[in-house]
């Protein structure tokens, strides 16, 4: 008569005696930090289908497993959950920048860095379609956004700003260069070009456009 292998023996014996390893029970930080999570990611994916008037806290909620009222116990309103979202992909982006060793450079060089990890973004669609969602949902139905929008961008142009001026400090940009509009052309063209994508991805390619961005920048800001 053929005999059980080993580990098939051993696992019976384990449960016959009551012995197999239980998982350890999560703590109520990590239960709550996954319920948070799944919302997110829920409030994400349906915004980006239905947009900003079609979702409800109460579809959020179903699709991520849980009630409405937890939704709001834990962000307050939609539009407390939706800047959360925002906050956490702008989280993700500047890791990821900061992963690929972007964060130490300035002049041209770091301007162009932070027009490649914007175009991953773009590409990848990592909650880029969301943002803009939200971004236009501000200047309409949804003030209530509009001054956290407005101050995110006031920093997304100090950041240019300085990488700008870090640039004119080391002679690697134009000593005449004005570091403040600057910083406004170059974040009007990364939103002209992601909005023109998101409309039209077969139109253009995304990677061409990027490029020609970064020679332009390197034609006109070079001393």
């Amino acid at each position: 008569m053929p005999t059980e292998p080993k580990a098939v023996a051993q696992r019976k014996a384990a449960v016959s005696t009551g012995e197999t390893a239980k998982k350890p029970r999560r703590t109520q930080p990590e239960r709550v930090a996954e319920s948070d999570a799944r919302m997110l990611a829920a409030a994400l994916k349906l915004i980006g289908e239905r947009g900003y008037k079609g979702t409800s806290l109460a579809a959020i909620g179903e699709a991520a497993g849980y009630s409405r009222g937890l939704v709001h116990e834990r962000f307050g309103s939609k539009a407390g959950l939706l800047w959360k979202l925002v906050k956490n992909m702008l989280r993700v982006w500047n890791h990821e920048s900061r992963a690929r060793g972007h964060s130490g450079h300035s002049g041209i060089e770091g301007l162009c860095d932070l027009l490649d990890n914007h175009r991953r973004a773009v590409a990848e669609d990592r909650g880029i379609r969301t943002f803009y969602a939200l971004m236009f949902e501000a200047l309409g139905p949804t003030p209530d956004l509009l001054p956290e929008f407005r101050d995110l961008h006031r920093t997304f142009r100090s950041d240019i700003e300085r990488i700008v001026r870090a640039g004119i400090d080391a002679g690697t940009i134009r000593a005449d260069v004005d570091p403040k509009a600057q910083a406004v052309l170059l974040m009007a063209a990364q939103r002209g070009i992601a909005f023109q994508w998101l409309l039209d991805p077969e139109g253009f390619s995304l990677d061409a456009a990027y490029e020609e961005l970064k020679r332009n920048l390197r034609r006109t800001l070079s001393p």
